[in-house]
């Protein structure tokens, strides 16, 4: 079976590929989860975060937006001493950031899902929109996020067999 090449690399990235990319990821936290996923990736590989992907969870209380929002600088330290994340700094605040900022957004559209909806149709101003409204997200990883999320095809490789579905 013919997957795109960068699945190939191992099991793990195999059964993301077939069962998570590109399929439509609903609620809150799960959203919440996929975003701060795509912007710990973004300089590494995508290997390197699903590999660390429950430590994440465990690390910023399983994605639980009212939980994440209330970190501060003990947090903080913290996550910066845990070497079962990626320990970068700027990438921790920003996720404090956005947990607010999708706090905040809940409250304005009744839900992430909802304000995702919202999004102009085009692709280049859905990631627009989301670089200016989350903190350390600019256009590659809104794209990543739309991808990985559903709300836009994700790119496979013209040979993989899920390119056609």
């Amino acid at each position: 079976m013919n997957r795109c090449k960068w699945s190939e690399e191992s099991e793990m990235l195999q059964q993301y590929h077939d069962n998570e990319w590109g399929q439509y990821v609903e609620g809150d936290n799960a959203l919440f989860e996929c975003l701060t996923l795509e912007l710990f990736q973004s300089g590494l590989s995508w290997k390197t975060i699903l590999h660390k992907r429950e430590n994440f969870r465990n690390a910023f209380a399983q994605f639980e937006i009212e939980k994440v929002m209330q970190f501060g600088e003990k947090e903080i330290e913290i996550l910066l001493e845990d070497a079962g994340i990626v320990r970068h700094r700027k990438k921790i605040e920003a996720t404090i950031e956005n947990a607010k900022r999708v706090h905040e957004l809940v409250k304005k559209f009744g839900s992430f899902e909802a304000f995702l909806k919202q999004l102009p149709p085009e692709k280049e101003e859905k990631q627009k929109v989301l670089r200016k409204t989350f903190k350390h997200v600019g256009l590659t990883t809104a794209e990543s996020f739309l991808e990985a999320t559903g709300r836009i095809p994700a790119s496979h490789s013209d040979q993989c067999f899920m390119a056609s579905k």
